[in-house]
């Protein structure tokens, strides 16, 4: 545990900010594996100045892949942290800094596996990718094309007593509207833009629960178990968040043109493309643009390696884990787009995730790396 302690506090102090200093971190994590996994790793530019680090260890048919990013998100007001956001500080039993529970605690404990683990009759692949942060299209979105394992692990924070098999789809889309510009004074004489987007927004709004969603009947338990572990109404419902807007050039002219973003998340069971029709036939007076989206994915809670992975964590830890849908997005979703079966698990929860003074428990580490050594090393895994 010393070791992993060190390791996350050593990526920590690396401000491995999307899109920033890779070379630096790229190479620690490449002269990392070379002193302690006996391999020699290659940094490949897979998409034009975005490296992702790959090793590959064993023989065999079957392959699982160990995921994790090593980019972060920006630290914000560094006057409202404690400590310096890359000191990497280590106390009170936790490593603090940006990037410990997203996802660098995970990423020590997923290096550390890997220098350990001697596969039998199968390939064992870790990767460590520049960009998840921003939608992961220069790393893992080119590895589901380049690898079709049999397995991907992802050390993004799940908590270690939980099991990540299911997340919403993303659903962002931007309305225009067009108007005529008149005297502030007399607005009869134009159209206001602001209004007319205003109008097909609550449009939307009042016709989000007329949308059919039928959650497919094997996300039985992950219903239950995130219903158990999160209160909030809109975790199996299409969430709804109007986030951004941009019209008008003085108080006193009438809008010829405003544009407003709004942010859904979508659960398993909604197809992105019959939303998007059926909002398109719900607006009136704007034109609807997409902006992101994605498809709402899982892997099932009956996947032989899913099971395995359960029993893992209940000889590990003695509790049985619950297997949870998350809200957000990881890069899972391009794997699962191939059918290819993802978990994702690693130390930390999502609520400190981003947050000021982020950290992850030493506790969080340890029982995640038990978890994980226990299931490369107590199952026959080639054989799967």
């Amino acid at each position: 545990m010393k070791e992993i302690i060190e390791l996350t506090s050593e990526l920590v102090k690396i401000p491995s900010i999307s899109g920033n200093n890779q070379d630096e971190i790229t190479k620690f994590i490449k002269e990392w594996l070379e002193r302690n996994a006996g391999v020699k790793p290659n940094i490949e530019e897979l998409d034009k100045n975005w490296y992702t680090i790959i090793a590959e260890k064993g023989e065999g048919k079957n392959v699982i892949m160990l995921n994790g990013h090593y980019d972060v998100v920006p630290p914000g007001d560094k006057s409202k942290w404690n400590v310096d956001p890359f000191s990497g500080t280590i106390k009170d039993k936790m490593i603090v800094g940006r990037g410990s529970t997203d996802m660098k605690g995970g990423l020590a404990v997923l290096m550390k596996i890997f220098s350990e683990v001697e596969p039998k009759n199968y390939k064992l692949v870790f990767t460590a990718v520049p960009d998840e942060e921003i939608g992961g299209l220069h790393g893992s979105f080119i590895l589901a094309q380049k690898y079709t394992p049999n397995l991907v692990i992802i050390g993004e924070p799940s908590g270690s007593t939980n099991i990540t098999l299911a997340e919403k789809g993303l659903f962002q889309i931007k309305l225009k509207g067009y108007g005529k510009v008149a005297h502030g004074s007399l607005p009869s004489l134009g159209e206001n833009a602001i209004l007319k987007v205003f109008r097909d927004l609550q449009r939307i709004s009042d016709s989000l629960n007329k949308f059919r969603i039928d959650l497919p009947s094997d996300l039985k338990d992950i219903i239950e178990d995130t219903k158990e572990l999160y209160k909030f109404p809109e975790v199996f419902s299409i969430s709804f968040n109007p986030s951004v807007i941009r019209g008008g050039v003085k108080t006193n002219v009438v809008p010829d043109y405003c544009e407003l973003e709004i942010d859904m998340r979508v659960p398993p069971g909604v197809k992105i493309s019959e939303l998007l029709e059926f909002f398109k036939g719900v607006i009136m007076e704007t034109k609807l643009e997409p902006m992101d989206l994605s498809e709402p994915n899982y892997t099932s809670p009956n996947n032989i390696y899913v099971r395995l992975f359960e029993k893992s964590l209940i000889e590990t830890l003695g509790i049985k884990p619950k297997k949870i849908m998350i809200t957000g997005a990881t890069d899972g979703r391009f794997f699962r787009y191939k059918n290819i079966p993802v978990i994702v698990y690693g130390p930390g929860e999502l609520g400190v995730a981003h947050s000021y003074n982020e950290f992850v428990s030493f506790d969080e580490l340890e029982r995640s790396y038990k978890v994980l050594k226990n299931f490369f090393t107590q199952y026959d895994l080639g054989n799967t």
